[in-house]
């Protein structure tokens, strides 16, 4: 735990595994997160419709899953942090037209199970 989970539009200019690592990364260097507990992976999405349906829109959504404890303070700096490192690693010619957003999520203690 924490979980990092990238949805992108399967078309995007990417090196995904580099992002992958970039992220993990930038994670592990915030308060309170273990690198070794963090699980990074993405999942590329082949069929989606992005705002006014044109074929060169694409997106990369980052959700970052989190137990509770941290404050709101810190969760932002986490999805900002995450905001940024996907952001560098799309600006490319090949993607002209996409978005990134990203969240932080709170489990639910009682029912997550390791």
């Amino acid at each position: 735990m924490p979980h990092i989970i990238v949805e992108y539009s399967d078309h995007l200019a990417l090196d995904i595994p580099a992002l992958l690592t970039a992220l993990h990364d930038d994670l592990a260097a915030r308060d309170t997160v273990t690198k070794a507990a963090i699980k990074t992976r993405a999942i590329p999405i082949e069929h989606c419709v992005i705002g006014d349906d044109d074929s060169a829109n694409s997106f990369l959504h980052i959700a970052l899953k989190l137990l509770p404890g941290r404050d709101d303070a810190l969760k932002k700096e986490m999805a900002q942090g995450l905001h940024d490192v996907a952001s560098a690693h799309l600006k490319r010619p090949q993607n002209p037209q996409y978005s990134v957003t990203a969240e932080c999520i709170t489990l639910d203690a009682a029912s997550y199970i390791k």
